[in-house]
């Protein structure tokens, strides 16, 4: 499911584009499904350099869930 949101997020940010034209960072939290190994090669893939917050890091980690909320709202 998140390999889905970054490839919707790609292909909306850049419509006909397979990768994006230079790297994006991709914040995430700790979450087992943004740290496996899959979803870090595939967002490497379409061009998103995933970055994991800090572990107990309330600032960064609310950056992280904001992002989260606003791709699920779109």
């Amino acid at each position: 499911m998140i390999r889905d949101q970054m490839a919707l997020a790609v292909e909306r940010r850049f419509p006909g584009v397979a990768a994006v034209p230079r790297p994006i960072e991709w914040l995430t939290d700790n979450g087992a499904p943004y740290a496996a190994h899959e979803t870090r090669a595939f967002g490497a893939s379409v061009g998103l350099l995933v970055r994991m917050t800090p572990a107990y890091s309330p600032e960064s980690n609310g950056m992280a869930e904001s992002l989260v909320k606003t791709l699920r709202r779109d």
